[in-house]
């Protein structure tokens, strides 16, 4: 399993839950989606898989290995988490810093230690996958909110991790904007990677999942199913406080 998750919990530094005993597990290849309404947790339990939060109580595992922030001070072992496992931000602009949308997605690859050719070729290439060309020399600020989220992608591709983590990914986008990210999700699964998604949105949870987790109000986990299953079970979504669309054909 590339991630174990056993009792889960997270609380704030004032005592308020996020997550409560969460158990659960992701194999190489996934495609999951997290589903929850705002304020269940889904958001903190994506930074813990990210490694940019850790659990108040319980544990997770990554690949076999205590994930901690004391076991990430091993170089080693932070180079090969950081290296396989990429997160995109809910809001691209705290991901994005550099002068340029060729250099945002080119340093990734440098802190990797690639030799500059590799370097070149792996920003042209995924520039090109994802037709972003033109932005090469435009500073990220002066994006769409639709080209910042795709320079936030590319910036994370450019390394090649195993898993990508994506938070809320499809808010905001207008509908040419959604199918890209659609189909460059279904271009990534059918490479391999493991794809796993922060969402209260329902009706695009069939395209871009196998496998579906719940969180209710309470931050516990409820289901943890094939997400067909998950969306026809309007009871549970109900309780999670998610608008169920009972019209949708799944």
């Amino acid at each position: 399993m590339l991630f174990e998750l056993r009792d889960v919990a997270f609380h704030y530094e004032d005592g308020t839950p996020a997550l409560n005993g969460i158990d659960a597990s992701i194999a190489a290849g996934d495609r999951l989606v997290i589903l929850g309404a705002n304020g269940s947790g889904k958001s903190t339990l994506l930074r813990i898989l990210a490694g940019l939060e850790f659990p108040t109580g319980g544990s997770i595992r990554w690949d076999g290995t205590d994930l901690s922030e004391k076991s990430l001070r091993d170089a080693s072992l932070r180079t090969d988490f950081r290296t396989r496992v990429g997160f995109v931000f809910q809001n691209a602009d705290a991901q994005l810093f550099n002068a340029t949308v060729q250099e945002e997605i080119e340093f990734g690859p440098r802190q990797m230690g690639l030799r500059e050719p590799e370097v070149r070729e792996r920003t042209t290439d995924i520039m090109r996958m994802l037709g972003i060309q033109h932005l090469a020399e435009r500073p990220p600020f002066r994006l769409s909110g639709g080209e910042k989220r795709k320079v936030a992608m590319a910036s994370v591709l450019s390394m090649n991790p195993d898993v990508i983590l994506m938070d809320e990914p499809f808010l905001g986008l207008d509908p040419r904007s959604q199918s890209w990210l659609l189909k460059t999700l279904q271009i990534l699964s059918a490479s391999g990677k493991t794809t796993i998604l922060a969402t209260h949105t329902l009706d695009l949870v069939p395209q871009v999942s196998d496998r579906t987790w719940v969180l209710d109000e309470t931050h516990h986990l409820i289901a943890d199913a094939a997400s067909v299953d998950v969306l026809r079970d309007l009871g549970r979504l109900r309780r999670a406080n998610l608008t169920a669309l009972e019209e949708a054909t799944v």
